[in-house]
């Protein structure tokens, strides 16, 4: 049924998510006292006009994410790359043909679930990513019906490692994605970083697994956007993440996310 549902124009897309916005934010006011305090913590010199702005912008791409992922189950590869522009993909593409794996440190930012756009910018490199099973096996399942298209190959997180240092050890060239913004666990180790003026903790993974297998680091960074339209730009975060000091690079995805 959602399969059917994506096949409509996301022009009519968007009209369901303007409803159902109206519906989140005007009339049910979703996690509104949440957003608003961690608005005021992050933007303290902004003023309360500035941050209602923010607000409202947040919780309609919210609602259009959900869409947009929807939409995400069955549009076009031409349609995808119109929407999702990679401006320089040689950035990775330069590493991959020196005999380079790449690992891709995003974020949850912009649209996450339209980087299944990655196989149209590097046909001939094996892109892969890792994704946290969900506990609702409907869900699960939509999670990876979007994140597998186009070839991708979808690794649970707790045996990423294992898995990429099996890819070294069998010199498989590839690109690997994960999103490094989640909060770690109480018991997990984890790098404290000040992070829109609070200190907060980032996960230790994907730094501990590029110094241990030497991967490269990019960081792919939103850099326009209007509504169903994004643009990303690769910033090199480390090339040799085994010579730097620890935390060196998770304190440079930080300032790329924060930025």
């Amino acid at each position: 049924m959602l399969r059917g549902f994506s096949r409509l124009p996301l022009s009519v897309l968007y009209v369901l998510s303007d409803c159902s916005c109206f519906l989140m934010y005007t009339i049910i006011g979703y996690r509104k006292k949440v957003v608003r305090a961690n608005l005021a913590l992050a933007f303290p010199n902004k003023d309360e006009k500035e941050r209602l702005q923010i607000e409202r912008a947040f919780y309609k791409h919210l609602n259009d994410y959900f869409f947009e992922t929807i939409k995400g189950l069955t549009i076009s590869d031409e349609e995808l790359k119109r929407r999702y522009v990679i401006r320089n993909p040689e950035l990775a593409q330069r590493f991959a043909d020196d005999g380079r794996s790449v690992f891709l440190y995003g974020a949850h930012i912009g649209n996450w679930e339209w980087l299944t756009a990655l196989p149209l910018y590097f046909p001939k490199v094996q892109i892969q990513t890792f994704y946290q099973p969900q506990r609702n096996n409907f869900a699960d399942h939509m999670t990876l019906a979007v994140r597998t298209r186009r070839n991708i190959i979808a690794v649970e997180s707790h045996k990423g490692f294992r898995y990429m240092y099996k890819c070294m050890l069998d010199n498989f060239i590839n690109i690997t994605l994960t999103l490094g913004d989640q909060c770690p666990h109480s018991g997990a180790p984890k790098f404290w970083l000040p992070f829109m003026g609070q200190d907060t903790p980032f996960l230790v993974g994907p730094e501990h697994i590029a110094r241990r297998i030497n991967q490269v680091l990019i960081y792919p960074s939103y850099v326009a956007y209007e509504r169903g339209h994004y643009e990303v730009e690769l910033r090199l975060i480390e090339a040799n993440p085994n010579s730097i000091v620890e935390g060196t690079a998770t304190k440079r995805f930080a300032a790329f996310l924060e930025d």
